[in-house]
């Protein structure tokens, strides 16, 4: 039987493969080997359509890496706003436990003077009612009143200069400022049987805050002198000294409380740690006293010696 001819025969329609759906399941590394092969290759037909999946998946791997760089930059952002935060709380509580504590040593430099101002008061007026005072009496009474007086004035004006926020650096001697805190110590330091030896070297300049090196010289002595009362201890002594050694300045600061509990020195300078008894210590002024020396460009170090602790500022020549 012959054909129709007005029939065309059916032709079957061969469809081309789909490189883009055989080719994107490849992983990265296959993927690369096909560009190169098909690069290498005289038949270069899906060369362009290789290449395509190719830089799709890079920009997609590259968002990938922008999206994680943003969420670090964020993270770190907030990370040093909380320790900006943080540092600035440590600031503050250690501000507000110097102050306890120096507002206690002005209150035991008053307490001499204003009982001898009443003692004083007292004799005036029996030595007034037996006849014995006269203008030689009066002037001498004035004098010894104006000595006491002048003791409070200046314990009074080394308090405000202490807590004076300064920010500007300066030179300023470390012997002067040592026996500026002792004065306002001094009293105190008695009563709890404390000698504090200082070193009678030559003056030695640093530049900074003086302020500042007088709250580290006040942490470290305030912290030997809770550890002699925590410890009954009855030798009671600490040592101040300050030499140049080694293109340094080194300023030691010696006592004899028995040095720091081995399971906490390697931890004495972080914040909140403390060898105080609960509720005795903040464990912040070793801390601030770090950043101290940290802004004089030097360090702070501790290490136990035979019969207590010694702290050991270094700042470079």
């Amino acid at each position: 039987m012959k054909s129709n001819p007005f029939i065309k025969p059916s032709v079957e329609i061969k469809r081309r493969k789909n490189p883009q759906g055989e080719y994107s399941h490849l992983k990265t590394a296959e993927l690369l080997d096909a560009v190169r092969e098909s690069a290498n290759s005289t038949y270069r037909a899906d060369l362009d359509i290789l290449l395509d999946i190719f830089l799709k998946r890079y920009d997609e791997r590259q968002q990938e890496l922008d999206n994680l760089n943003s969420d670090l930059e964020a993270r770190i952002k907030t990370e040093v706003n909380i320790g900006k935060a943080n540092q600035k709380r440590f600031e503050q509580q250690a501000k507000m436990a110097a102050m306890g504590e120096m507002m206690d040593a002005v209150a035991h430099q008053w307490k001499q003077p204003l009982n001898a101002l009443s003692m004083m008061s007292d004799m005036l007026r029996d030595d007034f009612e037996r006849g014995l005072v006269d203008k030689a009496y009066i002037e001498e009474m004035t004098n010894d009143t104006q000595i006491q007086i002048e003791h409070m004035v200046t314990t009074l004006k080394e308090f405000r200069n202490f807590f004076r926020p300064r920010e500007e650096k300066e030179s300023f001697g470390i012997k002067r400022c040592v026996q500026s805190v002792m004065l306002l110590v001094n009293d105190e330091f008695l009563i709890n049987n404390i000698n504090i030896h200082v070193d009678n070297n030559k003056e030695i300049i640093i530049h900074g805050i003086e302020n500042e090196f007088k709250h580290l010289v006040l942490n470290i002595i305030n912290n030997a002198k809770d550890a002699f009362n925590e410890r009954n201890i009855k030798q009671r002594d600490i040592f101040i000294s300050f030499y140049k050694e080694d293109n340094f300045i080194h300023v030691d600061i010696q006592d004899s409380a028995g040095g720091i509990p081995t399971n906490v020195i390697n931890d004495i300078f972080k914040p909140e740690v403390t060898t105080k008894k609960s509720g005795k210590g903040t464990g912040i002024g070793l801390y601030m006293s770090t950043q101290i020396a940290e802004k004089l460009a030097g360090s702070l170090s501790v290490k136990n010696l035979e019969k207590g602790a010694c702290f050991t500022l270094k700042i470079p020549l």
